[in-house]
Order: C-alpha cells, then structure tokens, then sequence
C-alpha cells in the first residue's frame, strides 16, 4: 500500500539566511513521500532560489504568515499537513513518527517538541529563555492556565473541518487553532522525534519581532475573547525562578537573559500600547 502524502507549508519573507538548513532537514526526512509548499510574500533576497534548489513548489503571495498557512494547505495534495516555519529544522525521523501516530492512535493532530538554539550571545540567550518556559509549560500546564505550544502536525480533513487559522491573526494564530480543535474533541498525541527552532541573531531583530507580536495581542483578544495578560505573566513569573534556579552560577547567561526579559518587557508593552490605540 502507497504511504500517504504529507505537505509540509513553509510561509516565507526574506528568509534567505535561515531557508536552506530548513529545506535540508526536509529533504533528509526518513519518510519519503512528501511534498513541500513554500509561500513566499514576494521576497527580495534569495529565498525563491533556495526554495527553487530544493524542488520545492513556489507560491507567491502579499499575505500575512496565518494567510500564507492557509494558502499552502488549500493547494496541497497530502492526506497529513505539517506546518513549518523558515527558521526550524526537523530531526529525522520526525515526519515518519507523526504519521506513524496518526494511522496507529486514530489522531488528528500531533504536538512537537521544540528545541530553540542561538548563534551568538544574544541570540543563545533568548533560546535559554525560551526552552526554560517549554520547560515551565510541561511542568505547570496541567495545574495552570498557560500558553504553550501547539501541534503543528495535522490530518488535513480534521484541519479543514477546525476551520483552519484565523487569517486576521498576527500572533497565536496556531493556539486558537489548537483551542478549536481542542473544543472538537479532536485527538492529539506528541512525538519522542523533534524540531530546532533558530532564535533572531540580533537584540534589534528579536526585539522587533517582540514588538510585532505584542502590537498584534490586542486583535487576538477581540477576535478569541481569550485573555492572555496573566497566563503570560505567571508564565514569566516561573520562568524567572528557573532561570536563577538553574543558572545562578553563570552570571553573564543569567544577567543576558534578565536583560533581554527587560527589553521584550518594554517593547511588548509599547506595542500593546500601539495595537490598541490602532483599532
């Protein structure tokens, strides 16, 4: 019997920098049968050769990455969808085991571990952080209302009948996926296999990034109704503690850390500021 196709969509802008090492790990999946969408939003480096270099299918489009998403999995052909992003790298085996999961345990969606890591001092930082809240989010998350990560694996059909993202959604858009199909019963499982997640290499570029998400909160909370200013907090709170739990005896990662958490503070904040004033 054929094995079922999977479509992995990739929404892309600028991506030059991070794109090869991303379509690499693809093309170095152990299950063979996949097809790979690239949504491009009219790109000006050379992200459109590198996607080019690695067969993948090439759709431009001006869209927003939550419309870019949407796009892809409206043109694929696959049974199963995996949604990627430019700067991840999947292990090998990770395609394999999420349909594995999928035709053995009757799922509908399958959550990924995600591994950031960091190419500079800066950058390294804010992977530290981050995997200390992933690792905050597994610990608390059954006692706690908290954001955590989303399943990126789905079957398409089950993808399609959840409503697919939201295409006004500039940030969480994969949570409040999650939270419809969570409302679905759709069931879901985790794979052992993961995924590496590239944080920006600059405190310029991560801050804007911070600042994009933060002036994207307030469409979130009128469009979901979902309050997320305290999961948040408690979120970062916890994370705070582990970070001094575990790195008290490196204190220049310790002091990077506290920094960039005082400046994603701020600019989250101003961009809250701007997005409301924005409506």
């Amino acid at each position: 019997m054929e094995k079922p196709k999977v479509s992995i969509i990739i929404p892309t802008f600028n991506s030059g920098a991070t794109l090869a090492a991303c379509l690499e790990s693809v093309r170095n999946q152990s299950y063979s049968r996949i097809e790979t969408i690239v949504v491009d939003n009219f790109s000006t480096d050379e992200t459109a050769l590198i996607a080019a270099e690695f067969d993948s299918r090439i759709i431009k489009q001006k869209s927003t990455p939550a419309m870019a998403r949407n796009i892809g999995i409206t043109n694929s052909s696959g049974k199963y969808i995996f949604l990627l992003d430019s700067d991840q790298v999947l292990s090998p085996s990770v395609i394999e085991e999420c349909v594995r999961d999928c035709e053995l345990r009757n799922a509908g969606m399958v959550r990924v571990p995600e591994v950031f890591a960091g190419k500079g001092f800066w950058s390294s930082c804010s992977a530290k952080w981050k995997n200390l809240l992933v690792k905050v989010e597994q610990k608390y998350s059954a006692s706690r209302n908290m954001l955590t990560g989303e399943p990126r694996f789905f079957v398409k059909e089950q993808l399609v009948r959840g409503g697919m993202l939201d295409d006004n959604l500039l940030w969480a858009e994969d949570y409040d996926l999650h939270k419809r199909m969570e409302k679905m019963k759709i069931k879901e499982t985790s794979s052992k296999s993961k995924l590496y997640h590239y944080e920006p290499a600059t405190i310029k570029e991560i801050v804007l990034k911070i600042f994009h998400y933060g002036s994207s909160m307030p469409t979130y909370t009128r469009r979901t109704g979902q309050r997320i200013f305290w999961p948040m907090t408690s979120s970062s709170v916890l994370t705070l503690k582990e970070l001094f739990r575990e790195c008290g005896n490196q204190p220049l990662t310790l002091m990077g850390c506290v920094f960039l958490l005082f400046l994603k503070t701020f600019f989250i904040v101003f961009g809250v500021i701007k997005g409301s004033m924005t409506r």
